[in-house]
This record gives C-alpha cells, sequence and structure tokens, in this order.
C-alpha cells in the first residue's frame, strides 16, 4: 500500500458523503481508507460501515469520543502506508491529491510533501500557497534555510509553511514518531504541534505549489465559532510549552525561538483576546493605541483576528462599534457575519478605524486603500508590535 489516509469522523453525517466519494475516487489506486468514528452521535458510523462494506480499502474503527488528536492516532496505530495523509471529514479532495503528492515523494525521496490549501468560503474559493519558495530542501544548508522562516516570515506574523496535517503527505514512519507524542489535551494547534516538528526532523523535504484539499469553513467552524477564551488561553500556553520542549529535544530551538513567540502571540489575539484586550484609562482596546472611552471605531477586517477584535468591541460599553467592513464582505455575510464593504459606510472625521489583521504587508495594502479614499493618517490604527511583546512577557512571565 502505497498510501494510508486517517479520517477522524465526528458528528459530520451533512458533509460525510462528499468527502468519502473524494477518497473513494482518487485516482491513486494503492491507498487505503482509515475511518475512525469518534464516538459519532448522529448517522456518521453508519455512513462510515456502508462506505466499508462497498470496497476492502476502507476500513472503520469506532470508539469512544476521545478527540481529534486520540483519532488520528488510534487511525495512525493501524496504516500500512508507505505514507500517510489526513483529511478532515466535512472538507474533501481532488481525484488527483494523492496521486500527484505521492509521485512527487517517491521521485525525489522526500519524506514530506508539502502543498497549498484551498479555502472554500461560502461560495467562493481561495487558493493559499506556502510563504517559502517551492522546491526540493534536501542538503542541511536548505533546511536551515527553511527552518529559519518555516513558521514565520517577512513581517509580523505571515506562515512560512502552513501549519496544517491535512495539505501535506508524510512517511509513516515519521508521522507516528511525532504523532503518538502529541498530549491528546491539547485541542486547538494540534497540526502544528505535529507538522513543524516532523519538518526539523525530515531529511528530504518537498514544497509544491500545487493545491487539491478543500478546507471547507463554517459558521460553526473553530476558526469562526465563538470560543471559551479561559480554555483557548490555556491550550495555547500548553501549546507553545510542547513546541518549546520539543524544539529544545531536536536541537533547533535558538532557531525557532523568535518564530515560536510570534505564532503564540497570534494565537493569543485570535483565540483568547479577552485575555489580552486589558482596558486601562487611555488604551481599552489592545494592542490598537489610543483607542480611549467614548470613541467611534470601525472594524477592517473580517478574519480570525478581526472576529476576535470585533466581538470584544461589541461587548466593551465605552466604544461604539459603527461598522465591520472586509473586502470579502458578500463571502462573510453569506457565512451570517455582519460585515459591509468599505463603500458602504460613511465615514466621519471622528471615526478611527482599526486594521485587524496581523500581516504588515496587509496593513500597508488596507492603509493605501484608506488614504486614497481621503482617509486621514490619524484615524488609522494597526497594532503596537512592541506592546505585543510586552503582552507576551505579562501573559507568560517568561524569562530568557
Amino acid at each position: 500500500m502505497k498510501v494510508s489516509v486517517v479520517v477522524p469522523v465526528y458528528n459530520t453525517e451533512q458533509y460525510l458523503h462528499r468527502c468519502l466519494e473524494s477518497l473513494r475516487n482518487q485516482t491513486l489506486k494503492e491507498i487505503e481508507i482509515i475511518l475512525v468514528d469518534d464516538g459519532s452521535e448522529d448517522c456518521s458510523g453508519d455512513i462510515c460501515d456502508n462506505y466499508a462494506a462497498q470496497g476492502a480499502r476502507i476500513h472503520v474503527i469506532h470508539k469512544a469520543n476521545g478527540g481529534l488528536v486520540s483519532a488520528r492516532q488510534t487511525g495512525l496505530s493501524t496504516a500500512s502506508g508507505e505514507y500517510v495523509g489526513f483529511v478532515d471529514s466535512d472538507d474533501w479532495i481532488e481525484p488527483d491529491m494523492y496521486r500527484t503528492l505521492y509521485e512527487t515523494a517517491a521521485y525525489h525521496g522526500a519524506d514530506i510533501v508539502a502543498e497549498g490549501i484551498i479555502d472554500e468560503i461560502g461560495n467562493e474559493s481561495r487558493t493559499r500557497r506556502n510563504l517559502l519558495q517551492a522546491g526540493i530542501y534536501d542538503t542541511v544548508e536548505k533546511r536551515v534555510k527553511l527552518y529559519k522562516s518555516m513558521i514565520s516570515c517577512q513581517n509580523f506574523f505571515s506562515l512560512g509553511i502552513q501549519p496544517y496535517l491535512c495539505n501535506k503527505l508524510i512517511r509513516r514512519e515519521l508521522a507516528f514518531l511525532h504523532m503518538t507524542k502529541i498530549p491528546q489535551s491539547i485541542r486547538v494547534g494540534e497540526d502544528a504541534a505535529a507538522v513543524y516538528p516532523m519538518l526539523v526532523q525530515a531529511n528530504v523535504i518537498a514544497v509544491s505549489d500545487t493545491a487539491h484539499y478543500h478546507y471547507c469553513h463554517r459558521n460553526t467552524s473553530m476558526m469562526l465559532g465563538i470560543r471559551q477564551e479561559e480554555r483557548e488561553y490555556k491550550n495555547a500556553v500548553l501549546l507553545h510549552s510542547f513546541l518549546e520542549k520539543t524544539f529544545k529535544e531536536l536541537e533547533v530551538y535558538e532557531v525557532m525561538k523568535e518564530q515560536l513567540r510570534r505564532y503564540t502571540i497570534n494565537n493569543l489575539l485570535t483565540r483568547a483576546y479577552d485575555k489580552c484586550a486589558v482596558p486601562d484609562r487611555k488604551n481599552i482596546l489592545f494592542p490598537f493605541m489610543d483607542v480611549c472611552q467614548g470613541d467611534t471605531i470601525i472594524i477592517y477586517g473580517a478574519g480570525a483576528f478581526g472576529k476576535a477584535v470585533y466581538q470584544y468591541a461589541v461587548s466593551c460599553e465605552g466604544l461604539k462599534v459603527k461598522a465591520w467592513i472586509d473586502q470579502s464582505a458578500v463571502t462573510y455575510q453569506r457565512l451570517g457575519l455582519d460585515v459591509c464593504t468599505l463603500k458602504d459606510v460613511d465615514i466621519e472625521a471622528s471615526d478611527k478605524i482599526l486594521i485587524a489583521v496581523l500581516s504588515e504587508s496587509v496593513y500597508w495594502q488596507i492603509r493605501e486603500e484608506l488614504v486614497i479614499k481621503g482617509i486621514r493618517l490619524e484615524q488609522i490604527k494597526w497594532i503596537d508590535i512592541e506592546q505585543l511583546f510586552c503582552l507576551w512577557q505579562n501573559l507568560f512571565m517568561m524569562r530568557e
């Protein structure tokens, strides 16, 4: 068997048929599909059994609910393929995904093949590729270059290699080595806990500019749904501690330290914003400076960070949120979010516009757009990066 695909399944009966059809129709035929029913309470388990009855390449494991890490570890323990892949049961993949990834892996002797991903948001598809240059990283010099930028590159926070397991093909032994070490208590960021250590230990890494995996965003998804901030904060701390320990064991911590810090700050801002936005008399919407009691604000950006800022701001009695805007407002509206476009808002001279993105390059693009529209620079606010590093010290109290 060339490839084993592990599919954790939990209460996804509405989307499961499409996912399994996309797997069953793969052009690579030397493939096994391992469905791990993680204690589903709907008809997902029955759907898995029906598909397994139709073909010998599909296997089902039923287990008590234990979470995503537990389900992946269970599926991986029975995998027999030379390489393994992971697919979420509410997503789908294109027919030639595993043939393409396997041929790349076999030709170059790669331990990991990493490609891009296709975001499905409403009726819109967006392809996101890795920011690091496509190519084969097969020497010490090339791998060290990859390590230095794989988590954060270009500006304050931009992922060099996307942390997702679903858009990668991994040599089975390497996957097993690291997947079995991940604590099952890590509930968000578990992909990063596996992917980045595996990249460090791989001898040959292939980065491709292809994209075959369709990641379906929904308003009930973890990235868009309502979060429990205290739990998310504890998870961010746990994930950071695990990666820090692992990078030290792999003797790459000095290379990874700054990137890991930026990655954790990103997790805090997008998932535990109320722990970060501790108000004071002068600034009541950290890390945006000069946002004061009684201000009228417009939030620009509806991604993970923008959503976190918006949810906090509308709950803050001292602020008036006039609008939430994004260039892709129509797409977000289909997900039920109250987002509009810049042209839909009558901006007054006293309004403050908060650019709620973490990418510096994206910030400059938005700022230029606003200036062209006649918005004065003093109305435009962005994150204060130095203050973010103060946040790091305050929340983690870490001493280098």
